[in-house]
This record gives C-alpha cells, sequence and structure tokens, in this order.
C-alpha cells in the first residue's frame, strides 16, 4: 500500500487549460513571422509558457456553407481562466473576427504562478 502512496502522481492544484486556434493569416501590417513571434512572446508573458501543436485543418459552418481552414494551435495552461485574454491576443497578431479558445480546467504536477 505505501508503495502505491508514493508511485501516485503529486498534484500541485487547479489549472486553467485554454485549447486556441489562430488563422494562418497575419493581421493587416505585420508579416507573418512578426504575427507568429509576437504571438509566441505574448503567450510566454501572460501564461508563462505554451505548448504549440502547429499547423491544424479545421472546417465550420458558415453561412450554411462548410468552411475548411489551414490554421495553428496551441495549448495554453495558466493559474486562472486566460479566455479573454487569449482572444484579444489573436486578433491582434492575426486576422481572426471570431477567435475560437477552448478552456477546461484540471490539475497539474507543478503549481502554476500568475506571470502578469
Amino acid at each position: 500500500m505505501l508503495l502505491l502512496a508514493l508511485a501516485a502522481p503529486v498534484q500541485a492544484g487547479t489549472a486553467h487549460i485554454h485549447f486556441l486556434v489562430t488563422p494562418a493569416t497575419p493581421a493587416t501590417g505585420l508579416s507573418d513571422l512578426q504575427a507568429v513571434e509576437g504571438f509566441r512572446n505574448a503567450l510566454a508573458e501572460l501564461a508563462g509558457g505554451y505548448t504549440e501543436w502547429g499547423p491544424s485543418q479545421g472546417a465550420s459552418r458558415q453561412g450554411g456553407k462548410l468552411e475548411r481552414q489551414t490554421n495553428f494551435s496551441y495549448l495554453v495552461a495558466a493559474d486562472r481562466d486566460i479566455t479573454t485574454d487569449l482572444v484579444k491576443l489573436i486578433q491582434k497578431y492575426f486576422t481572426a473576427p471570431r477567435p475560437f479558445v477552448l478552456h477546461w480546467t484540471g490539475t497539474t504536477s507543478i503549481p502554476l504562478s500568475p506571470n502578469i
């Protein structure tokens, strides 16, 4: 029984997990590189880090038609819900009138601390 307790992962607390999608098109006035690097830096500053899943494909129904999109996907964990901040960052760096951010909670093996 003691071995099982020692083998169990340590849970440091609640994490707010955000899955987000950015379009491949940079905001007006930004190059592809400026948009991606600026966005990555802003994510690191806001949440302390991120996981980039890279290029992804998706589709959504708009105006009765299925619109396929090429985009980039990221996973970000934070000590609080940062959905509103993420939406603003996506709109700042990419052409995205309605950014997609999915939020849920879970537990983390390391403590997450505020980075703002």
